[in-house]
């Protein structure tokens, strides 16, 4: 870390900077996928890759973040940047937390795909018009966090369906051997969804009370309609299963679904989409 350790000094955080922490995480995919193949001392050395890499890029984002005295929400690329600590944060959460591990190539390979397209664009840090709207910041980064939380759930999802079907048909070797068991997938789902009702009807309060103040202007109607299909799905599916009127597999598809109209509405609350 020492060599981009200095650049990180200076005000905007150079694109060095950015570069090396993707890197971090590329080599914890890198290790996670040699340990699959072989090297299981690798997968431990995947997890600290991962979790030293979320603490420089939180770093590097409070830093920026203090120099604008605003959340990084300003842009295309700051807002890629939130993304990428989200996902990371939430697998660090994940683990610590319930003793519930993502595959580390899945965290790593997304968040430094994330930075390196973040590099190529260029950050150019923005300050977030909140101008008469004290809580705008508020209702960016609680949707920021859902779909994280969602995106989260579709991995967890997958891992799920690929390991029921491994049950089904008694396959218990290759990729089957890394996935954990099923009944804390299901309980993990349960508690992503149920974080991402909350996180996301808090951003749907705030988002509402806004887009009613501003003469309901239509351009945000699409985004807010997205945004109230993932809810009440997520709401539908999560009494559903915990009343177990929806087995488990069924459960995973539903999560699987939902992340469409997430997608869809993140896509929408982009800065270049806003109204």
């Amino acid at each position: 870390m020492a060599w981009f350790a200095l650049p990180l000094a200076i005000a905007p955080i150079p694109t060095e900077s950015w570069v090396g922490c993707g890197v971090i995480f590329a080599v914890a995919a890198l290790f996670d996928w040699l340990a699959m193949r072989g090297t299981p001392v690798l997968k431990t050395a995947a997890i600290w890759c991962v979790r030293g890499g979320w603490v420089l890029l939180s770093t590097m984002l409070a830093y920026q973040g203090l120099q604008l005295h605003a959340l990084p929400l300003g842009s295309f690329a700051e807002f890629l940047l939130s993304v990428a600590w989200g996902i990371a944060g939430l697998a660090l959460f994940l683990d610590l937390t319930f003793a519930h591990r993502l595959p580390s190539w899945v965290i790593g390979g997304s968040v430094a795909l994330c930075l390196f397209v973040v590099t190529l664009m260029g950050v150019n840090p923005q300050s977030l018009d909140t101008t008469g709207k004290p809580l705008i910041l508020m209702h960016v980064g609680a949707a920021v966090l859902a779909y994280c939380i969602l995106g989260a759930q579709a991995v967890n999802a997958i891992a799920y369906l690929l390991q029921e079907r491994a049950f089904a048909r008694r396959q218990f070797t290759g990729i089957y051997a890394f996935l954990p068991a099923l009944v804390p997938m299901d309980r993990i789902g349960r508690q992503l969804l149920g974080a991402a009702v909350w996180m996301l009807g808090l951003s749907l309060l705030i988002g509402l009370t806004d887009w009613t103040q501003r003469e309901m202007a239509l351009v945000a109607l699409p985004k807010l309609a997205a945004a109230l299909l993932t809810w009440l799905g997520c709401f539908v599916l999560l009494i559903n299963r915990r009343r177990e009127r929806w087995s488990g597999v069924q459960f995973a598809w539903g999560s699987l679904i939902l992340f469409v109209p997430a997608l869809t509405a993140l896509w929408l609350s982009l800065p270049s989409n806003r109204s």
